[in-house]
């Protein structure tokens, strides 16, 4: 006590100024700990707060599609195979049905004819001889039965005079029943030549398309010739009638019921896709296909466009039904995955200001673009396709076209 009362002022003064650094060292030891928990605390809302507006507090995407209108008289599409043009006939073999050696054949595979154009022909000199052979020998029957006629007259003047026997006329009578039945075949084998002289010229009987050809010229048709196996022996060419081209397509069997004979069609082509062609229906083969479950349907080609269309090229037939001729107002088509079944009710969730809303509604025909709405909905409406199970009226949705 003595000793600081014995300093200056002015140094107590200074000592009283002096810093006690432990005190403050707990002090900040105190405040760094609350200042870490506080930060953590902040970070660890501002993150639950973004997971939030990203998940639970973000409306529910959905897809969504635009209800769409069809006007009256416009075709719909209900169903649409893949198959093959082929034709009405198939494929027709034309052959020879006399021997001999082609002299000529002026065709080409992928060459038009006509019916009446010649396919090819056969030597025919064998075939004309026989028939001048044919020719003369009736000439000499009918020699035979004027000189029997005038034989048989007398012979019955004669018995009837009682100059000569019954038996004489009898065969006088006789005689000329030969010389008749000569003459006949005689006119029989001019028949058969005539015809033999005119299958040398082998013609075609539809108008069609050469597809193949099977011989040349200076070929030999005979029996003995040893060809493919595909092959006839007297085959010339095999032909496909452009009369009626069509197109062969394969159909499952739960759709057979959405078409049938007479309805409309549209071909394209593969290999031309830009031109499509009218078609119908005209012919549903009689049996199923187990293994494939399909059903083979064929459809005529109205007007087909021979210098493009070839047989065995890839087509896609799309199937038609044609609106009422009735309908006047616009057929109302929604997506079939917009459509949900309770029952025998249906319904669908549309979105209006950013929320959805069940809407039921009465269905019609189904096409291949849509279901026909005939109430509930009266177009240009939005629609969620695959609406989630869990959705409820009124709940916030985000849109996404689809």
């Amino acid at each position: 006590m003595a000793g600081e009362q014995s300093r200056p002022p002015n140094i107590r003064e200074l000592e009283s100024l002096r810093i006690k650094r432990g005190a403050e060292t707990a002090r900040r030891s105190r405040l760094v700990p609350a200042a870490i928990a506080v930060a953590a605390v902040g970070a660890i809302a501002a993150a639950g707060y973004y997971v939030y507006t990203k998940t639970l507090g973000r409306p529910t995407e959905v897809q969504t599609a635009i209800v769409s209108m069809r006007e009256p008289g416009q075709a719909g599409a209900v169903l649409t195979g893949s198959g093959y043009i082929v034709t009405r006939e198939k494929y027709i073999t034309i052959g020879a049905q006399i021997l001999g050696q082609i002299v000529e054949e002026p065709i080409q595979e992928g060459q038009h004819v006509k019916k009446g154009d010649l396919l090819a022909k056969i030597d025919d000199r064998d075939y004309v001889a026989q028939l001048n052979q044919a020719l003369a020998d009736r000439k000499l029957a009918v020699a035979n039965v004027a000189l029997a006629r005038a034989q048989a007259a007398r012979q019955r003047e004669l018995y009837m005079n009682h100059v000569e026997s019954r038996d004489q006329y009898d065969m006088a009578v006789n005689a000329l029943a030969v010389d008749e039945a000569n003459l006949k075949k005689a006119e029989a084998q001019i028949a058969f030549a005539k015809f033999n002289v005119s299958q040398c010229f082998i013609r075609s009987p539809i108008n069609g398309i050469v597809l193949k050809k099977y011989r040349e010229v200076g070929s030999m048709i005979s029996y003995g010739n040893a060809v493919a196996s595909d092959e006839g022996m007297t085959d010339i060419a095999q032909l496909a009638d452009t009369d009626d081209m069509r197109a062969e397509v394969d159909i499952n069997e739960s759709d057979i019921a959405k078409v049938g004979i007479g309805s409309p069609a549209v071909v394209t082509l593969d290999a031309y896709p830009g031109t499509p062609f009218d078609a119908k229906l005209v012919k549903v083969y009689p049996a199923a296909d187990r293994q494939k479950g399909t059903v083979k349907v064929e459809v005529h080609i109205i007007k087909p466009d021979l210098a493009i269309i070839k047989p065995e090229m890839s087509a896609k037939v799309t199937f038609l039904v044609a609106a009422p001729a009735r309908q006047e107002s616009p057929l109302v088509l929604v997506p079939k995955k917009a459509i949900v079944t309770d029952g025998s009710r249906s319904y669908v969730w549309t979105v209006r200001g950013a929320a959805a809303h069940r809407v039921e509604i009465s269905l019609g025909r189904e096409f291949q673009d849509g279901v026909q709405v005939t109430q509930g909905l009266s177009g240009g409406e939005t629609v969620i396709i695959a609406p989630p199970a869990n959705l409820a009226d009124g709940q916030p949705v985000t849109p996404l076209a689809s």
